[in-house]
């Protein structure tokens, strides 16, 4: 087996769930009487599969959350917008093609979009600002997992790892059963091809390892049809008996990036078996093989009509008429007896009647069913033998019945696609350009003529499907090139260093994303916080234990700054501005004795742990000039204040290894 890649999977929202945006309440003291308040959010999706550019899909607008009282504190929600719906509407799913034998690329499983709020008053604009860019998914969890995994189930769950489905692992196969698993490339680094890898062991016990498949132009956050059958596989076309294989998928390198899947080769006799896919919760399609027995109902409904016959009619003159024949097709089928994982079978099955699309997999094609059954048996206590039982009906009415052999394909007039809209490829993960430019769209043309086909026919330009047209490299692409690029983020990690020796702490480390590494085609905004999440993913405890450091627990220096103007008593000429002393716990630390832009430090510093801090201003004369009270190293500050006043930081956490804790004050 290959040795395990080293990936960062990323997290993407599930359309059918909740997706809330949440746009902050504009603010109370300029805005005192709410009544007139409008909040609006336009939504921008991409303009096709892949696309780098957007389009404006639609424009939601929502009423301010009222203002809740706690006490004598009053709160401030905002609006809220659910975009689970719209999202929704505008993915598809992606079934198996009938018969396919290659790697498919889902492209209507994901979407890219953002988002930009507007806030009015009336018919006035206040503001507006942009979210970042996000990527929905089509898949959805039960409710009871929701709290727990309705932001993280693709980097606490799948960890870019598994693929999307709950079926059983070690399930038996049939040789000529259709089956498919569908893998999400939501992490980095993307890798530039998909090798399907495959060990089989054989009933000599003897193993064979070896590439089934490999597909090449691979993008980040995009879903990937893959079919593992005996029959795709070429298994049966080996030397030897297989007896069971494992699959899983690789990089270029070889390096195995997801988790392995096996399968049983079962060869058990029945007298009937159908094969039935669906779509799972997860957005992929699974297969179940019915091994019970089954039943097909014809039911038929007759549309007569009345005629009249004359008082001379014959006897084979009928007074009423058959006009139409419409039939109905009801299939009847047990589950059968499973021969491995009874239980957890059972409890899987529950995932057919969640489905929201089924096919029965034919000699010809794949025929859509509608379900019937509304009711299962998810557990039973006392059940020895586990069976079920299901029936559908054929989604398609019948007019006439029909027996015709399979025919071979006709010739038809030669076709070809033909590139549109070339763009510049962008990484899904760093936004930034790769170098390359690609054809996002096909169209279909006649080879002879070099017309377009009629009816205009368009497709997306995706790896593994007829006339894709490789990318190429193109200047104007390279990545700094990319419309917005991320600023640096800088900041000191939230964990430390453990396991030091006695006597020493552990510090916490400096993580820094450089300018430049993550961009975006969209706005500044997004660029931005694609170079925040990298810096939240690289804040482990792990990396702290690699990179922090061991020192001697030194007490961390408390200081006050005041950056405000003025003289020895803060006067400006015109107005005065605070001088300020610092109390800790009650106790004063840093007296008010003196007007001073130096740092003026307390006589001890701080020990680790959790402080309350306290700064007291006090203004020589009247009037006084508004200021802020601000704790850099703790991203704390204060709202604007003015006059005599004592403000309180409370639950200020000290660790060892910080750096000096400096209170600053300055002009507001």
């Amino acid at each position: 087996m290959d040795y395990l890649a080293s990936i960062t999977p990323k997290d993407l929202a599930l359309s059918k769930n909740p997706i809330i945006v949440n746009v902050d309440p504009v603010s109370p003291a300029t805005f005192p009487v709410r009544a007139g308040l409008r909040y609006l959010l336009d939504v921008y999706t991409p303009k096709f599969f892949q696309a780098s550019e957007y389009a404006l899909l639609t424009t939601l607008e929502a009423s301010e959350e009222p203002p809740k009282n706690f006490a004598v504190v009053v709160t401030y929600a905002g609006a809220y917008f659910d975009l689970a719906e719209l999202l929704h509407s505008q993915l598809m799913s992606c079934p198996p093609a009938f018969g396919q034998q290659v790697i498919s690329v889902c492209d209507t499983l994901t979407s890219s979009f953002y988002t930009k709020a507007r806030r009015f008053e009336g018919e006035t604009l206040i503001d507006e600002s942009l979210f970042p860019t996000g990527t929905v998914f089509r898949a959805g969890i039960g409710p009871a997992d929701y709290a727990d995994f309705q932001a993280t189930f693709f980097t606490r769950y799948t960890e870019g790892r598994k693929f999307l489905t709950y079926k059983p692992d070690g399930l038996g196969i049939r040789p000529d059963q259709p089956e498919f698993l569908t893998f999400l490339t939501n992490f980095s680094p993307t890798p530039a091809e998909l090798h399907l890898r495959v060990q089989v062991q054989f009933d000599d016990f003897t193993r064979q390892t070896f590439t089934a498949q490999t597909l090449a132009g691979i993008t980040a956050m995009t879903a990937y049809c893959i079919p593992v059958g005996v029959q795709a596989l070429g298994l049966m076309d080996l030397a030897k008996t297989v007896q069971r294989y494992e699959v899983w998928l690789s990089n270029e390198n070889e390096e195995r990036l997801s988790e392995t899947r096996t399968y049983i080769l079962d060869t058990t006799h029945h007298r009937q078996v159908r094969y039935l896919i669906f779509e799972n919760s997860l957005g992929a399609f699974d297969t179940i093989a019915f091994t019970g027995s089954g039943s097909e109902s014809l039911i038929v409904a007759r549309q007569l009509a009345d005629r009249f016959t004359g008082f001379d009619f014959l006897p084979t003159s009928s007074e009423q008429v058959i006009n139409r024949v419409t039939g109905e097709r009801q299939l009847s089928v047990a589950f059968g007896y499973p021969a491995h994982q009874a239980k957890a079978q059972r409890e899987w099955w529950q995932e057919l009647y969640f489905s929201e699309q089924f096919y029965l997999i034919t000699d010809r094609e794949m025929i859509p069913l509608l379900p019937l059954t509304e009711s299962y048996l998810p557990l039973d206590d006392a059940e020895t033998l586990i069976n079920r039982s299901m029936t559908f009906r054929y989604t398609n009415a019948e007019r006439s019945y029909s027996k015709l052999p399979i025919l071979p394909p006709v010739p038809a007039r030669p076709t070809s696609w033909r590139g549109d809209a070339p763009a510049c490829e962008t990484n899904a993960v760093t936004g930034l350009r790769t170098n390359l430019k690609r054809y996002g769209l096909l169209v279909k043309y006649y080879l002879d003529t070099g017309e377009d086909v009629k009816p205009y026919t368009q497709k997306p330009n995706n790896p593994g499907t007829e006339g894709y047209i490789g990318s190429w490299i193109s200047a104007d692409c390279a990545p700094g090139l990319t419309t917005f690029l991320s600023e640096e983020i800088s900041g000191m990690s939230s964990y430390m260093k453990v396991g030091c020796p006695n006597g020493y702490v552990g510090t916490r480390w400096m993580i820094t994303i450089p300018a430049g590494v993550y961009g975006s085609e969209s706005s500044q905004t997004d660029a931005n916080a694609r170079a925040q999440a990298a810096w939240f993913a690289l804040d482990t405890q792990n990396n702290a234990n690699l990179y922090g450091s061991c020192v001697l627990a030194t007490p961390i220096p408390l200081g006050l700054r005041n950056d405000c103007p003025g003289d020895g008593i803060g006067f400006t000429g015109a107005a005065y501005n605070p001088i300020a002393a610092v109390r800790k716990n009650e106790v004063e630390v840093i007296a008010n004795t003196a007007y001073s832009i130096d740092v003026r430090y307390a006589a001890a510093g701080l020990i680790a742990g959790t402080y309350t801090l306290d700064i007291k201003a006090s203004f020589a004369s009247a009037p006084t000039l508004p200021y802020k009270v601000r704790i850099p190293t703790k991203n704390l500050s204060s709202p604007i204040l003015n006059g005599n006043q004592t403000f309180r930081f409370a639950n200020v956490p000290v660790a060892w290894g910080d750096d000096e804790l400096i209170i600053v004050i300055e002009p507001a």
